[in-house]
């Protein structure tokens, strides 16, 4: 389906601008709040995006199984 993989291609590029953005941040922000940061938002962001992706590939499924019962 198309629209479930350009969705999946959007989450995953919006998820590897916002690590490179980080890592530019990370550069000069170096105190005590910056690991804070990076603990609380964006440390199990990978495991949330894997979920994300898993998730949007059973809509994916889920889908083409509606579309194939009402043909």
């Amino acid at each position: 389906m198309r629209s479930t993989g350009m969705a999946k291609g959007a989450v995953n590029d919006a998820t590897r601008e916002l690590m490179a953005r980080w890592e530019r941040v990370r550069e000069t922000w170096r105190d005590a709040k910056a690991d804070e940061f990076g603990r609380e938002y964006l440390s199990g962001l990978g495991e949330d995006i894997s979920r994300a992706v898993r998730v949007i590939d059973e809509l994916e499924r889920l889908i083409s199984r509606v579309h194939a019962d009402c043909e």
